[in-house]
């Protein structure tokens, strides 16, 4: 944190309710504590914080189903990717502002804020009429989302030491998988059964009760010894924005690659290129203290070797995590023939078996204190089960399936809530928003990875063995990167002879065969990655200044007691 400014200047900037102060000769980091608070309001908290995580998890896989139909409705060929990746790329791009401004103005003012903005653009998606109207819609959602996911991870490691963070971190994500098992059950049933649109409108009621239920439950402590003019000061505007910049040309690159021009185009290089000067320049930029007095992304963070070898595990899980969220309903649809509802039914093998998994990932690390051997056990049956995914053919029974993705869910679930805290074990506390929003960061841009690769090999895959096709109208709708968007149901349905219908399957059996072997090459890795980091004793006490108000503080409400400055507040509790 920077230094506190003179009294002065204290207590000029009236906050919104529900924001308590603490003086800033008083900050918790001394008062180690064995144990934490767990009132009725620590509950109703993280009750809150759980089914507010159902927006952006549900949101992240419902069109996973329902993408297809939306990209005929509303045409867009090769740009439909960008339905995805739009919102992928907004809430990845703002991580890091989010994580500093929490830091700033607090989590609970950025986190209505976040849900807002999501609110906002879920409608706007809803009402879109062009392609181009609904990617900016869904642009408007993304920046909603990432803060919203990003901040309830924080406040969660606010309110619980770093010992016990895997076991509640769990909780919130047992709601956010029920979201993202929801997700394609609802796209299926909402593309076959009414409009698209509803894909997005369902956010608004739900993002309208979280609203109020974050205003009413979320009272939380921050620093608020500053007017808004010096904190504004405080924000990493100009980093933030080279950041923005690099992610755009990756992320153009990653979506076009394969699909609107080959992966050998200059297009295609001089955006990756790009991208990865710009993201060497924003971490330059980010460790010169001359330029960013109060950098987004401190050297810190990545100067130990356990840091840095779990956010690379993170990556590789976020990666193939939304590999399987992506692609196992263009299995089912492409290949099994199956509609977008019933595909949506046959992925819950999936998140059923990640929910329970996540839950005893999390209870074993606050038992054992032990992440570096829960690392390596997750990747064993993922990359077993990403192996067995690539064997997945028309002709495969139901119980193979299922056994799979039961299988793949194991290491999936377990890693989910213990990668976080391996970040944060040789970090300072004061480091908590910054860490996470790195580590979210990194979580966000690995699950772009994995909804942009897997759609490039396919499409690439489906051109080339095109071939197979006796029809050549048919042969051509597979061919330049329109695969994807041909992947459905609906489209076979269209094939009259029965053995052009049948060489079509063929063909998407056979692309997805390859899009599973390319995921191994993800998977595999992480084996070997977890070796490199250390076991780091985890702290069982909490150190922080960003805990529950005291509702007993009037100050907490944007009142003073008589007699007493508005700066002159307790220590929180």
């Amino acid at each position: 944190m920077p230094s506190t400014n003179s009294r002065s200047d204290q207590g000029k900037q009236k906050e919104q309710p529900g924001d308590a102060v603490f003086p800033a000769d008083q900050t918790p980091a001394g008062n180690k504590k064995p144990n934490f608070p767990k009132s009725w309001r620590f509950y109703a908290i993280l009750t809150t914080l759980s089914v507010t995580g159902l927006l952006t998890t549900i949101e992240g896989t419902i069109i996973t189903n329902a993408l297809p139909t939306i990209t005929a409705a509303l045409g867009g060929g090769s740009s439909s990717l960008w339905i995805a990746d739009a919102y992928f790329l907004a809430s990845v791009a703002t991580l890091p502002l989010y994580a500093q401004m929490s830091n700033i103005f607090g989590r609970r003012s950025m986190l209505l804020a976040s849900v807002a903005i999501f609110v906002l653009g879920s409608g706007l998606s809803g009402g879109s009429s062009s392609m181009a109207m609904l990617i900016a819609s869904r642009t408007i959602q993304g920046l909603g989302g990432g803060g919203i996911s990003l901040l309830i991870e924080t406040v969660v490691q606010d309110l619980v030491p770093l010992r016990e963070r895997g076991k509640y971190m769990s909780v919130v994500l047992m709601f956010s998988t029920l979201g993202a098992a929801l997700g394609p059950l609802l796209g299926g049933l909402i593309a076959s059964k009414t409009t698209w649109r509803w894909v997005f409108y369902i956010n608004v009621p739900v993002g309208g009760a979280a609203l109020v239920a974050l205003y009413f439950f979320l009272r939380l402590n921050y620093r608020r010894d500053q007017t808004w003019k010096q904190r504004v000061s405080r924000i990493d505007f100009v980093g933030n924005m080279i950041f923005i910049a690099a992610m755009a040309a990756m992320i153009l690159a990653l979506t076009w690659g394969g699909t609107v021009y080959s992966w050998s185009s200059y297009r295609i290089l001089v955006a990756l290129i790009l991208g990865f000067i710009g993201l060497f320049i924003w971490t330059g930029f980010e460790w010169t203290p001359k330029f960013a007095p109060e950098p987004s992304f401190p050297r810190k963070i990545v100067s130990n070797r356990t840091s840095s070898a779990a956010l690379i595990l993170t990556f590789l899980h976020s990666t193939i995590t939304y590999w399987s969220f992506y692609f196992l309903p263009i299995y089912f649809q492409a290949v099994k023939n199956r509609s977008p509802l019933a595909s949506g039914v046959d992925t819950l093998p999936t998140f059923a078996g990640i929910i329970p998994f996540a839950i005893m990932g999390g209870v074993l690390l606050s038992k054992t204190g032990r992440y570096k051997p829960l690392h390596f056990v997750g990747f064993i049956p993922m990359s077993i089960g990403f192996g067995l995914f690539s064997t997945l053919d028309e002709n495969s029974s139901d119980a193979a399936w299922v056994c799979y993705q039961l299988l793949c869910s194991v290491g999936a679930g377990m890693l989910a809530g213990i990668l976080l805290p391996a970040v944060q074990a040789p970090l300072d506390e004061s480091d908590v928003a910054t860490a996470t929003g790195l580590w979210s960061f990194v979580r966000g841009f690995g699950a772009i990875w994995g909804v942009t690769i897997p759609a490039a090999v396919f499409n690439n895959e489906a051109s080339k063995y095109a071939v197979m096709v006796s029809d050549a109208a048919v042969a051509q709708k597979l061919s330049g990167g329109k695969a994807y968007e041909s992947a459905t149901q609906e489209f076979l349905n269209t094939i009259s002879d029965p053995a052009v219908k049948a060489e079509v399957i063929r063909v998407f059996a056979r692309s997805m065969q390859t899009v599973w072997y390319v995921c191994l090459a993800f998977s595999l890795p992480g084996l070997i990655i977890t070796l490199f980091e250390k076991e780091v004793t985890l702290r069982q006490d909490l150190q922080t200044e960003f805990g529950i108000e005291d509702k007993k503080d009037p100050a907490a409400f944007g009142m003073e007691l008589p007699g007493v400055e508005a700066d002159a507040v307790r220590s929180p509790a």
